[in-house]
């Protein structure tokens, strides 16, 4: 037997975290239905559909409580007994499901419903997770692509959407994100460092550390970065800010995480690091 640990998902937790870590729960769930779509047994359904079902287990959404999966699709005998609503479906009218935007176009084959277990799936996973946290502070330039895959969990039916599709639009939404497509292109404006001194090999540890809205730390303001370009952005646009540090840890796309400072004083030496201070600050000290 081969056990995993994993930490309960809920509410809560899923706002404390920030979107990098949130689109990576959206590529999980993607990738989990397109396997219940596909899996050895055909096509399964998760019958209750809950955040209390996964657990994250670092960092990855793992399905837990399998006891609610349903095995085939249900049965047929024409057409009209595949959408929700129709004398066949046992979910009919179940959680105020849209029977046009979810079900509507599958197929009677075979005396069996194609489709109806995936169209069903996206759809509550929509409910229960995307809808909730994908929008949330995400860049705003990757706004027309979330809203595409929000559309598509809402509203299968209407776009023709399958698990396949939607995993295939997830994985484009991460891979602009991690090659940083999603920033203003350098032609198009000033140099972020320019307003800042660069110094190699140094770091604050421990000194100035201050709470920020978006922070991953419990007790500093820390954030990703693609580059040093975007870490100068984001100290530019707050006013607490008062230098940089980036170092050689890295989330799970490969990100630099940046350490914000309040203040600057003489810093430590750390190999491979760097500080980038605000340039009005040192005229200032």
């Amino acid at each position: 037997m081969v056990t995993e640990l994993g930490d309960p998902l809920d509410t809560v937790r899923l706002l404390q975290l920030s979107w990098e870590d949130r689109l990576r729960l959206a590529l999980g769930i993607s990738q989990i239905l397109h396997h219940l779509a596909h899996s050895p047994l055909g096509s399964l359904s998760m019958n209750d559909f809950r955040r209390q079902q996964f657990v994250l287990v670092g960092g990855t959404l793992k399905l837990s409580d399998v006891d609610d999966l349903g095995v085939g699709e249900p049965a047929c005998e024409t057409d009209a007994d595949c959408v929700i609503g129709g004398d066949s479906t046992p979910e009919k009218d179940e959680n105020n499901i849209n029977d046009a935007n979810t079900t509507e176009g599958l197929s009677c084959v075979d005396s069996w419903c194609v489709g109806h277990n995936e169209r069903l799936n996206i759809w509550h996973a929509g409910q229960h997770f995307i809808r909730l946290f994908l929008p949330l502070s995400a860049p705003a330039s990757l706004e027309p692509h979330i809203q595409e895959l929000l559309a598509a969990y809402a509203r299968p039916a209407a776009g023709g959407w399958n698990s396949a599709r939607i995993l295939g639009a997830t994985q484009r939404l991460v891979a602009r994100f991690v090659s940083g497509d999603y920033m203003v292109e350098p032609s198009t404006k000033h140099s972020s460092t320019s307003g800042y001194e660069r110094m190699t090999d140094s770091d604050l540890p421990g000194l100035h550390d201050y709470r920020c809205p978006l922070s991953i730390s419990a007790v500093g303001c820390v954030m990703s970065v693609f580059n040093e370009e975007e870490a100068a952005d984001i100290c530019t646009d707050d006013d607490d800010c008062r230098a940089v540090v980036l170092g050689q840890e890295h989330t799970w796309t490969g990100r630099t995480l940046a350490v914000f400072k309040n203040g600057y004083s003489a810093p430590s030496v750390k190999k491979g690091y760097s500080l980038l201070l605000k340039r009005k600050l040192k005229q200032t000290q």
